[in-house]
């Protein structure tokens, strides 16, 4: 029997895939650094792309997922293009500037993230996903978010992280960490990218307001300001011109 985290669904078929922990197409550097995992507890691991497969998801599925990744591809040279223009522009003497406006796909994008956190922690499998599930396996109702066949439940889902000192980084390395509840399951992760900081949170409560005591690398996420699927994120620059928009857009999922 083929080993597949999506097996819940059905329609497995006989063949493995060799699968990417994370999208191959979604850097042009070949590092990805991980943290929090019981290999990696105490410093990040840097890891390189190329290294980083297993075969955790059959043949079918894998294809099924081709979208998710082609959406969190596309999403991130977003992220990448808004980062290069703002350091252009910075360097430039001030005008008016126009607006530069990026777009992306939120549900798919959310579902991106989760598919990511799945892939990531059954690299570690000290934990279950999402709930108390066998083999540490993400739970059915999860498989089934990430294959789009239904939504996050109440609060859970995607947020943006905001917070007064947050770091810039400029460089072409995506971070991670999962947040583990009550030394039991991992109830979310926290992602970091160019600067960008989200929180996907797996349970339908939703986060805490304040995330106490929760810090991702040196950074402390006490007093950081969560913002529940965020429509946009503004760029500005030289005396707050507004210079750029990543427009989100929460509709429909195309699977």
């Amino acid at each position: 029997m083929v080993e597949c985290w999506a097996s819940a669904i059905g329609s497995c078929s006989s063949k493995a895939s060799k699968e990417h922990i994370i999208s191959g197409g979604l850097f042009i550097d070949t590092i990805v650094r991980v943290e929090g995992f019981s290999w990696c507890k105490d410093n990040p691991k840097e890891i390189g792309l190329d290294s980083l497969t297993a075969k955790i998801l059959c043949k079918t599925h894998n294809e099924t997922l081709s979208p998710v990744d082609d959406a969190g591809i596309g999403a991130f040279k977003a992220f990448r293009e808004l980062r290069r223009i703002a350091n252009v522009r910075k360097g430039l003497r001030p005008r008016s500037w126009p607006v530069i406006h990026h777009s992306i796909n939120g549900i798919m994008l959310e579902r991106w993230f989760l598919k990511t956190l799945i892939n990531i922690s059954l690299v570690d499998r000290k934990y279950p996903i999402g709930g108390i599930s066998s083999n540490n396996a993400p739970t059915e109702d999860l498989v089934k978010i990430a294959f789009g066949l239904a939504p996050f439940p109440g609060r859970s889902g995607l947020y943006s992280v905001i917070y007064d000192g947050q770091r810039i980084d400029s460089s072409d390395v995506i971070s991670f960490s999962p947040l583990i509840k009550d030394k039991s399951y991992i109830a979310g992760g926290k992602f970091s990218f160019r600067g960008f900081k989200f929180l996907l949170f797996l349970l339908p409560e939703g986060p805490p307001e304040q995330l106490t005591g929760i810090r991702f690398g040196e950074e402390d996420w006490g007093q950081a300001q969560l913002n529940y699927h965020n429509r946009s994120i503004t760029e500005e620059i030289q005396g707050h011109r507004l210079s750029q928009i990543v427009d989100i857009d929460w509709g429909i999922s195309s699977s």
